[in-house]
């Protein structure tokens, strides 16, 4: 008697947020103006980078709903 084979389906990957979502939904920048280098710039951001970044915003607290013009991108 043959043994059945059991198909097993390989579970789907999830599709990768990239670096400006990641952050975007962090509540680390607003990506609305930005431009095709700011974009490839923060994209070129490694995973620990992001990282970073989204620890010191929520060391700093969120920024001001509406005033996101007023408040930084990039922290100095």
């Amino acid at each position: 008697m043959a043994a059945k084979s059991k198909s097993k389906s390989k579970p789907k990957a999830k599709k990768k947020s990239s670096n400006v979502e990641t952050l975007e939904s962090a509540g680390v920048l607003v990506s609305e103006q930005f431009t095709e280098g700011d974009r490839k710039t923060v994209e070129s951001l490694s995973a620990s980078e992001v990282s970073v970044l989204i620890k010191m915003r929520k060391k700093r607290g969120a920024a001001p709903e509406g005033q996101h013009h007023l408040r930084p991108n990039v922290f100095v």
